[in-house]
């Protein structure tokens, strides 16, 4: 997907008549001239600054004609409407993505390859949501909500997010990732490929995966049954108890950890399945950078359906930070090409992500089209301009405390 048509696509749902019609609450809400019109709420949403409230509006309505609007008037317009335009920009983007028989989209081996992973956000501490989302921690006093994602690993998509209870069951909301697949996706979902971390595999999984006609790719737990237990070390084939067969794959890491990996598919190298696995680690990092860098846990509001609102803009961001990254990296192999350097240079994501977050309600959601082609020109030569080597085969240990969490009353207010 080129940026031209990411923009359209979101610019054309914004300015739907049936968006406003579907979101809003009441009939009644939207149907006078305000300050700040349903179009402008909406697009607002896409200034992902972690500034007060206030100060962000105070920079969107900068240089305009209309006057500004108070943090308080703008927390009652948006509890007008629901989360849907969001939801409806990321699911019409992904569907114009994959559906789209011209789209050169990346494969390994021929199969577009997925990973699905679940996680939690840290929500304000409020009866509402605890109600709502649930609780987690020692005590239970940390309100949470579960997030699972099925994500392309080969191009930084996430193709099917789910927010929902701290007590999701990951199994169940994978399959939910699969049926979404199959009938909304039908070409994607035959040629698909699932890698999952070791909390994932279980027969009853494997087989739902199978009935799809899709494959999968699993590190497992030591002790997961007693076939893979008894399994030699090496490549060897094993019928399950249930009667599935399956490849296991066994062997040490640097650390002397044996690593089990489970599989259907039969005809790949021995040697390229870890290389493969090793892919799903792209949706860690995507998570780091949805909690670390686009800070969503620094939520706008403490309702539920702020917390929804911003979970789905988010995910319109993260799709549109793949759009960019790719450009810039055709830019940056471009400009490479006579050069003889060490390494091959690609995007710095964790940069992009801060320009888009800072600069993308501002410069590219513009009525005028020369205008917003030159202000994305700017961002890509300025994103292509920050990148950094990529170096195979690195690795740094990970740390458990890394994750920063927010106190909604501790925002900044720079």
């Amino acid at each position: 997907m080129k940026i031209n048509n990411l923009l359209e696509t979101i610019n054309a749902i914004i300015h739907a008549p049936e968006t406003l019609i579907k979101a809003r609450f009441l009939e009644k809400y939207f149907t006078r001239n305000r300050k700040m019109p349903f179009t402008d709420v909406l697009s607002f949403f896409f200034d992902m600054r972690k500034t007060s409230l206030q100060t962000r509006l105070n920079l969107f309505f900068k240089g305009r004609k209309q006057p500004m609007i108070s943090q308080q008037a703008f927390s009652k317009t948006r509890s007008h409407f629901d989360h849907s335009p969001f939801e409806t920009m990321m699911r019409a983007l992904v569907e114009q993505e994959y559906m789209n028989e011209n789209a050169s989209l990346p494969t390994w081996n021929g199969y577009h390859v997925f990973a699905d992973d679940g996680s939690y956000l840290q929500l304000p501490k409020t009866p509402e949501l605890a109600e709502k989302f649930g609780v987690r921690g020692a005590g239970g006093h940390c309100v949470s909500a579960g997030i699972s994602v099925l994500y392309d690993v080969l191009s930084g998509w996430p193709i099917d997010p789910v927010i929902t209870h701290s007590d999701m069951n990951e199994r169940r909301e994978c399959e939910k990732h699969l049926a979404y697949l199959s009938s909304k996706l039908p070409d994607i979902a035959e040629k698909s490929l699932i890698l999952l971390d070791r909390g994932y595999p279980s027969e009853g999984l494997f087989k739902a995966i199978e009935s799809k006609g899709m494959k999968f790719l699993a590190r497992c737990k030591s002790n997961f049954c007693k076939k893979t237990q008894e399994a030699p070390m090496g490549d060897s084939i094993v019928k399950l108890k249930g009667g599935l067969v399956v490849r296991v794959y066994k062997f040490s890491l640097a650390s002397g950890e044996i690593e089990t990996l489970l599989t259907n598919l039969f005809e790949i190298p021995t040697k390229e399945l870890p290389e493969l696995y090793a892919k799903r680690w792209e949706i860690e990092t995507a998570y780091g950078r949805l909690k670390n860098i686009v800070c969503l846990e620094n939520f706008s509001g403490k309702t539920e359906n702020a917390i929804r609102q911003d979970f789905w803009a988010s995910m319109v961001l993260m799709i549109s930070v793949a759009v960019f990254d790719k450009e810039a990296n055709e830019k940056i192999e471009k400009s490479q090409r006579p050069q003889f350097n060490k390494h091959a240079y690609k995007a710095n994501t964790g940069d992009m992500v801060v320009t888009l977050r800072d600069e993308f309600v501002f410069s590219v959601l513009r009525k005028n089209k020369l205008l917003s082609m030159y202000k994305i020109k700017r961002i890509i030569a300025k994103l292509a301009y920050s990148k950094s080597p990529i170096r195979p085969q690195r690795s740094f240990p990970r740390h458990k405390d890394r994750h920063i969490s927010f106190n909604l009353n501790l925002k900044s207010h720079l």
